[in-house]
């Protein structure tokens, strides 16, 4: 490998560390200063993360525009898959377990005591 092209990918790889640990920051001081209401700190967030997908792809992955793009990869594909039904699964795991624990702090105890005379 040359000097130029060690330069270079060395600029690729700051460029991609402070990129991305600036979306870092902003995500995190979005949340914590509250800049936005719940909504639009969600929203924010999520393109924050599509931002940092896109800039992990780019400089870390090497996944560029080339001439034989790795974009179709059948592995870059199921990882994609494999994130979504990750982050989904929380997600409804998350919604179901809010839905079905929405109870009081009485009935939850209510509840766990009934549970606890049943036994195993």
């Amino acid at each position: 490998m040359s000097k130029v092209n060690y330069v270079h990918e060395t600029q690729q790889y700051v460029i991609g560390f402070v990129g991305a640990a600036t979306l870092t920051i902003l995500a995190y001081l979005s949340v914590k200063l509250d800049w936005f209401d719940a909504t639009t700190t969600a929203i924010f967030v999520l393109v924050l993360a599509v931002l940092q997908f896109s800039v992990q792809v780019y400089y870390f992955l090497h996944l560029r525009g080339e001439a034989k793009p790795r974009w179709r990869s059948w592995t870059f594909i199921y990882s994609i898959v494999m994130m979504l039904v990750v982050v989904f699964g929380s997600l409804w795991v998350m919604y179901n377990l809010n839905y079905r624990m929405g109870m009081s702090g009485e009935a939850m105890e209510e509840y766990m005591l009934e549970q606890g005379k049943k036994g195993f």
